[in-house]
């Protein structure tokens, strides 16, 4: 929702894997949205979920969605024409050798910011982001993604589940798209565009996706590590 509430009006959103459903059923509730294209590699995780998951049963029959089962990384690298306004990359962390790492990098981000059109943002899922953990992906991801972006903000949440602080990182071409939204635009923002209620974010747990501590801070500002193919 950070992204999609930045930007000014998402009408065309790409999720890269996100095969359960949540994040396409979070994103077909703006109702700016007139397409969403969510490509997942795994047919069988899509199935199941689709099957089963009964709270995401309306945004998988939902017409906006074209859902594909493929590589995420190929389906845009092949369609160097079609442009969306918010990217969302739901993937799996970016494990040396594993099938995501390759989307992670400074050459896929580029790429990325190819098909995004004016004014287009990304964010990315990042991986742990807990005191202990924030070093490993959440801050390489930040500087990789910093060496294409004229703009890039990151951001962090416990997530209970996965027994860590969890992060997320933000890009678009300059700082005039990342605007940081006060309270009351982000609330007002909720009001006009999304359907039913939030039951964590509002404008004021908004600002504190943001607030990060002091180490967390000076992390992102040392970091070199970029990511990439070689």
């Amino acid at each position: 929702h950070p992204a999609m509430l930045m930007h000014t009006r998402p009408t065309t959103v790409y999720i890269g894997g996100g095969g359960e459903g949540s994040t396409a059923r979070e994103v077909l509730r703006h109702a700016s949205v007139e397409r969403c294209v969510m490509v997942d590699i795994d047919a069988d995780v899509v199935r199941f979920c689709r099957d089963h998951l009964t709270e995401n049963a309306a945004a998988f029959a939902d017409p906006r969605l074209d859902l594909r089962i493929d590589d995420a990384r190929a389906v845009l690298e092949k369609s160097p024409d079609v442009k969306y306004d918010v990217i969302i990359m739901d993937l799996d962390d970016p494990l040396e050798g594993g099938p995501c790492y390759q989307l992670y990098t400074a050459e896929s981000y580029t790429m990325v910011k190819a098909r995004l059109n004016p004014g287009g943002i990304i964010v990315t899922q990042s991986s742990g982001a807990g005191v202990k953990s924030h070093k490993l992906v959440w801050s390489p991801v930040h500087a990789t993604l910093r060496s294409v972006f004229g703009a890039v903000r990151a951001y962090k949440q416990a997530v209970y589940s996965f027994f860590d602080e969890w992060g997320w990182n933000v890009a678009a071409a300059d700082e005039a798209h990342l605007p940081r939204l006060a309270p009351d635009e982000v609330d007002a923002r909720i009001a006009a565009r999304i359907s039913g209620e939030l039951r964590f974010l509002d404008g004021e747990s908004y600002q504190g996706l943001f607030c990060l501590s002091k180490q967390h801070r000076a992390t992102l500002a040392a970091e070199t590590k970029v990511l990439s193919s070689e």
